[in-house]
């Protein structure tokens, strides 16, 4: 992903705690390309750092300096010094840090030392439960011949003449920092339902193992301006901070309709659209020298070849056995291999496993680790998390326990504990817990929000409001928790307050299909006069829509906003375009049945199916709180109220922070408890 230099892109933290053999020294080596699941888009590769340590770092043709993260520099005893200058990526500025990595080696092929960023703020410090130590940019990749094999997942890395290239390579611009390279794009109607020929531009763009697809930037791509969209979408990157809403990084771009992208002597016709940033509206986002990014969707499926020091550049089809490596299985394996039975290992073998799905082996991991280390908070939370999952409410009360709330908020599980306690008739427990929180944590938003939760659950609303009001004064924003406020304005029947709430979630942001159909919902069913405020909500809605480009906007959400508006027919319609938009055979099975009924779900259509359907998902896969909510939503309209609220309690078991399942059980509640009523 591009960043500028002194650009890069990210880092992560974190390392991998096992000691190997030196290797030999080497002038081209082959090393495994690893993601965080099987098809991910962002490749990692291994390399032993100066303290015999495997390191773990994002492989990121975009960057134009290499990158750490602060635990890696700690751990290695690297200062940092400020340089006075500043990062500047797609998500703002950071400073930089910079400091001197001794090594890096790959196999026995060396390299180093290396001048590194450090503590770059902007990406996580894991790849699923993959630790990241940072990332590897142009400053190392320049002195190297480069072969990237996607479908293979591996990396070839040799001294210049190491590997050679085929006579469709072509020329690339390399200033040290970044690769330019000349692509021919042709754009246009891919329906043909335009009147106007596909056009084909030239443009000089930046290859980036990092970005996710095509991003272009500035009037070099004009000639594209007529057959473009103009929208509303969130840009990331590079300096964006997690403390900054998502609301703030909402840009104006446009969407251009691509046919195809001539490249490194290949034609590739399976990228849709490209993204068009600074096109003359608005601020400028990232570097002003950005021209474009080449990211991806347009490599994935080739190898890419990268001689840096004869400055050629291939896309080449892979002649390898495709395969699709599971970091998080490797890992396992290497840790295995190297550390034995070693019960200090288990909390990381754990987490491996719970990335791979294997609960029940990292529930064997977990009592391992900690019968060596008993009162680990990391590793009860771990355990607490596996024992909800498999419905062992006993067990999962017996380790929360044995973890603080402030131990409990640190490891992301106070929420979760105080409303599994809640489902489970524990209320006196739930209470006591949050209300400790409170004590203990004060300045902690998770420990009101706790609270909250148990005196909704208690009827107490006046009391909710005021623990909710504190979490939102400790957030210092004042939008924060907009859900949660609509949540308590239905309990409460305030039903102008949770259209208000609803209102400003849906302006800040427009793409939050959750809050659309809130919104619809709401209105259809519960406003007491409806003919005059539809005006008000038709123009709400869609203002929020028209913000967005065609391509993005939320078919499913829209789909039951138009079965409450009455537009029976619309509804089931849009709801077969959005299967054929998002539903792809190429998914897993379970993900591509669930992808279909919930769409039949949201229109109102072939509810029988979508029934068998997301039977079919949670057969594969029953630990799904988003197909368990599918489930719900096609119970509620096939009018099957306890079937419906059973899914809904059995979504938020598994995922009882997320305020969306939250809102939809109080929401499937409400509807049950008012047929009771009329019977």
């Amino acid at each position: 992903m591009r960043v500028l230099i002194p650009a890069f892109l990210v880092l992560l933290s974190g390392c991998l705690p096992h000691h190997i053999p030196r290797e030999p020294p080497a002038d081209a080596v082959q090393l495994d390309l690893l993601r965080s699941r099987p098809g991910a888009e962002k490749l990692y590769v291994q390399a032993r750092l100066s303290d015999g340590q495997y390191g773990l770092f994002m492989v990121d043709t975009g960057a134009g300096i290499s990158a750490i993260s602060q635990n890696l520099a700690d751990r290695l005893g690297i200062e940092g010094t400020d340089t006075g200058r500043n990062l500047q990526g797609l998500g703002g500025q950071a400073r930089l840090i910079q400091g001197t990595l001794s090594q890096l080696d790959f196999k026995g092929l060396r390299m180093g030392p290396i001048q590194v960023a450090i503590g770059v703020p902007g990406m996580p410090s894991h790849a699923g439960w993959m630790p990241i130590d940072g990332i590897i940019g142009n400053n190392v990749w320049g002195q190297l011949v480069l072969g990237v094999d996607y479908p293979a997942d591996v990396l070839e890395l040799a001294r210049p003449g190491g590997i050679q290239l085929p006579e469709t390579a072509q020329e690339m611009h390399f200033d040290g920092q970044h690769i330019v390279v000349e692509t021919a794009i042709t754009a246009g109607d891919p329906a043909g339902m335009d009147d106007s020929p596909p056009g084909t531009r030239s443009l000089f763009l930046e290859l980036d193992t990092g970005a996710r697809g095509i991003l272009l930037s500035g009037p070099q791509s004009d000639a594209f301006r007529d057959i473009s969209t103009v929208g509303e979408e969130p840009i990331f990157g590079i300096g964006a901070s997690d403390d900054v809403p998502v609301s703030a990084f909402y840009r104006h771009t446009r969407h251009v309709p691509i046919l195809s992208i001539a490249l490194g002597g290949a034609v590739i016709d399976s990228v849709n659209t490209a993204t068009w940033i600074n096109y003359g509206q608005g601020p400028q986002v990232g570097p002003s020298d950005l021209k474009g990014l080449i990211g991806h969707s347009v490599l994935a499926g080739h190898k890419l070849l990268i001689d840096y020091p004869n400055r050629r550049l291939a896309l080449v089809q892979s002649t390898r056995t495709p395969q699709a490596n599971n970091g998080h299985a490797t890992l396992l394996a290497q840790d295995k291999k190297q550390f034995g039975r070693s019960k200090n290992r288990s909390l990381f073998r754990a987490q491996m496993r719970l990335a791979q799905g294997d609960n029940p082996g990292a529930e064997i991991e977990l009592n391992r680790y900690l019968k060596k280390n008993p009162g680990q908070a990391e590793a009860l939370a771990l355990l607490a998390r596996v024992l909800r999952v498999r419905g062992d409410l006993t067990g999962y009360q017996a380790v929360i326990r044995q973890i603080s709330p402030q131990e409990l908020a640190k490891e992301g599980e106070l929420l979760a504990a105080v409303n599994t306690l809640l489902l489970g008739q524990e209320s006196d427990a739930a209470e006591a817990l949050a209300k400790e929180a409170v004590v203990l944590a004060p300045d902690e938003p998770l420990s009101h929000l706790a609270l909250f939760e148990w005196q909704m659950d208690q009827g107490d609303f006046d009391q909710a409001r005021g623990a909710l009001n504190q979490a939102r004064r400790l957030k210092e924003n004042p939008d924060a928790f907009l859900m949660h406020r609509s949540r308590l304005a239905l309990q409460e029947k305030d039903l102008y307050g949770l259209l208000t709430h609803l209102r400003r979630r849906l302006s800040l942001y427009p793409s939050d299909g959750i809050a659309l159909w809130a919104y619809a919902l709401t209105h259809a069913s519960a406003l007491p006069d409806n003919r005059h405020y539809a005006p008000t909500r038709k123009e709400d809605t869609d203002r929020a829509m028209g913000r967005l480009h065609a391509d993005s906007k939320p078919l499913d959400f829209l789909a039951g906003l138009l079965f409450e508006e009455g537009q029976i027919a619309a509804a089931a319609d849009l709801a077969h375009v959005g299967i054929k938009r998002d539903c792809k055979e190429s998914e897993a099975p379970q993900e591509f049945a669930n992808c279909r009924a919930w769409y039949f779900a949201m229109g109102h259509t072939e509810l029988d199916q979508a029934l068998e359907l997301v039977d079919k998902a949670l057969a594969l896969d029953p630990h799904r709180p988003d197909f368990l909510d599918t489930k719900a939503v096609t119970h509620l309209h096939r009018k099957e109220w306890a079937q419906a609220e059973a899914a809904a309690v059995e979504a938020v078991r598994l995922n009882p922070a997320d305020v969306y399942h939250l809102w939809q059980l109080d929401r499937i509640r409400v509807i049950r408890q008012n047929q009771r009523s009329s019977k």
